[in-house]
C-alpha cells in the first residue's frame, strides 16, 4: 500500500503536480499594457440591456421588454386571451365551415343524378351542422327541396369528416349559409 502511495507522489511531482497560486489579471507583468479603452468585438455586438417592467400586484415581471417610450403592456407578448373550455372555438370552427361552404359553391351545383344530368335545385340555403365536442362533425341537416337530391347529398359529403378544436362542453349545432351555383351549359 505504501509503495502505491509513493508511486503516486512521484508521478504527481514528475507531471508538474506542484500547486501554483493564481495570478490576479490586474497585476499583469506584461511589458506593454493596453492604453486604449476600446470595447472588444463581442461587446460592441451585444444589444443594450433592457429592464423588464414589473406587473403591479403579482410580484412577477412580464416577458415584454420596455420600449423606452414609457408604455408597456401588462400582458405578455404571445399570451392569448383566455377562452372558455366548455364552448367550441368559434373562430377556428368558422374557418373549417367556410372552407366546406366554398367547396359546395364550387362543386355541388354540378352534382348529377342517375341520368347524368345536373337538375338542381340551385340557389342559396341554410344548412345545420352538428359539431361534436370531440372535434369532429356529426352530420348535416339539408332542408327541402335539396334533401335527398344529388345536390343535397353533395352538401352532406362536403360537411362530413370535418375536424376542428375539441372542447369540454356539450355538442353544438350551428347554421351555415351555402350557395349552389347552376353549372354553365
Amino acid at each position: 500500500m505504501r509503495a502505491r502511495y509513493m508511486l503516486l507522489v512521484v508521478l504527481a511531482a514528475a507531471c508538474g503536480g506542484t500547486k501554483k497560486d493564481a495570478k490576479d489579471p490586474s497585476e499583469s507583468t506584461d511589458p506593454k499594457p493596453s492604453t486604449t479603452d476600446e470595447p472588444t468585438k463581442w461587446e460592441e455586438a451585444a444589444p443594450p440591456s433592457r429592464k423588464l417592467p414589473k406587473v403591479e400586484g403579482s410580484g412577477t415581471s412580464t416577458t415584454e421588454p420596455t420600449t423606452g417610450t414609457g408604455t408597456s403592456s401588462a400582458r405578455p407578448v404571445n399570451e392569448q386571451p383566455t377562452r372558455r373550455s366548455d364552448e367550441y372555438d368559434k373562430e377556428a370552427t368558422e374557418v373549417v365551415l367556410k372552407r366546406s361552404a366554398r367547396q359546395v359553391k364550387e362543386n355541388c351545383g354540378a352534382a348529377k343524378d342517375e341520368d347524368g344530368k345536373a337538375n338542381g335545385p340551385w340557389g342559396k340555403l341554410q344548412v345545420q351542422i352538428a359539431l361534436g365536442h370531440n372535434g369532429h362533425s356529426k352530420g348535416v341537416t339539408v332542408p327541402e327541396p335539396y334533401a335527398g337530391k344529388p345536390v343535397g347529398r353533395c352538401i352532406e359529403k362536403a360537411f362530413a369528416n370535418l375536424t376542428f378544436p375539441p372542447w369540454a362542453g356539450a355538442d353544438a349545432t350551428v347554421p351555415m349559409d351555402v350557395e349552389l351555383v347552376q353549372p354553365a351549359k
